[in-house]
């Protein structure tokens, strides 16, 4: 038996209020008495009520301009991924009018940064979708958002001191400790472990790798192996350094046997080490990009954790419609993400799963 639709007429009635009244509730729009609420309400819990999204955005006919400020990315990128889920929820919530615009910057220049906020504000928009990197920069453009007046969210990181309707990422911190814990068992509690972490203009770190150090360090105290933590860098703008500053860490440390890599860049120095005959040493990175995914399928990554940000991406243009139609406060305010640990066995059922 198909189940017969309930409409806000429907549950007026049961209600013993007015139509009115029932939409004003469902849309948040004041001006109802206590009593009529907690009748309306009853009445919504007891048919298991769902909003129509579509239908709503229909009937007002409104344009909603959202900004999206992100790291700009190359096809097969982790931050290319976010933008993915961005438009397919775009897409998926068609009926829906919206206005997306873009200020992309380089993640690896703060002063790139530091430009791509400064348009936000000229572009007017309704809302933004923030992909924050450096800690300073972004508190001074939400503090700017935050007088304007105009909501924002995060997608991959929390950023402290600022007051975003809700963020959408995995817990940085528990993300190090994981990885600390990993490679610790990998290799075996022998030899040294090195942590790579990218150099950028600007020279301040990412709030993401600063969480994830911190994890990664807590671990290896708790297991007295901090005192065999080594440190170095590597230049994602300038690749072609690299391989001296590389090779010559490794020879003057020859008892690494593990390397932790804070972001998504963990080819980068796996392909250095394989195309040197290198093979003895563990490495484990961050996000399911195209060219993690070849290291993995050769060997010369033993593993990713990674954080699903096409569904990041999703839910960030979901929430801030709803937040955008309804005028609803957003009941939670830090959605955590998975963290999932990838190796080459399981591998291709990650690959196999496109769906948000």
């Amino acid at each position: 038996m198909v189940r017969q639709k309930i409409k806000i007429k429907d549950i007026a009635k049961m209600a013993g209020v007015s139509a009115g009244t029932v939409d004003r509730i469902l849309h948040n729009r004041g001006n109802v008495s206590p009593a009529s609420r907690e009748a309306v309400e009853k009445v919504l819990n007891k048919v298991n009520y769902k909003f129509n999204l579509h239908a709503s955005a229909i009937s007002c006919r409104k344009t909603f301009k959202i900004t999206v400020c992100t790291p700009i990315a190359s096809p097969g990128e982790y931050w290319s991924s976010i933008l993915a889920g961005i438009e397919h929820a775009i897409e998926e919530f068609s009926d829906i009018s919206i206005s997306c615009n873009y200020a992309f910057y380089n993640q690896y220049d703060i002063y790139s940064c530091k430009s791509a906020y400064n348009s936000i504000l000229a572009q007017a928009p309704q809302a933004v979708i923030i992909g924050p990197t450096f800690i300073h920069e972004t508190q001074e453009i939400c503090s700017k958002l935050d007088a304007a007046n105009i909501p924002y969210l995060f997608v991959d990181s929390i950023i402290e001191e600022t007051r975003p309707i809700t963020t959408f990422t995995t817990d940085h911190y528990a993300s190090g400790f994981l990885l600390g814990r990993l490679l610790h068992s990998l290799c075996g509690g022998e030899g040294s472990i090195a942590i790579f972490r990218a150099l950028r203009t600007g020279n301040e770190r990412a709030s993401t790798s600063l969480e994830r150090r911190r994890g990664f360090m807590d671990y290896m105290i708790r297991a007295k192996f901090n005192h065999r933590i080594k440190e170095s860098t590597f230049s994602v703008l300038t690749p072609e350094e690299n391989e001296k500053e590389i090779l010559n860490f490794i020879q003057n440390n020859p008892d690494i046997q593990g390397i932790a890599i804070m972001n998504s860049r963990g080819y980068i120095i796996a392909d250095i080490l394989r195309n040197h005959g290198i093979n003895h040493i563990q490495i484990i990175s961050f996000d399911l990009t195209s060219n993690n995914i070849r290291c993995i399928e050769n060997g010369s990554i033993t593993a990713l954790l990674c954080q699903r940000p096409e569904l990041q991406g999703f839910n960030a243009i979901k929430a801030m419609i709803q937040y955008l139609l309804y005028n609803r406060n957003v009941t939670e305010t830090h959605h955590m993400m998975p963290i999932d640990i990838i190796m080459k066995e399981n591998l291709p059922y990650y690959q196999e799963d496109k769906t948000i």
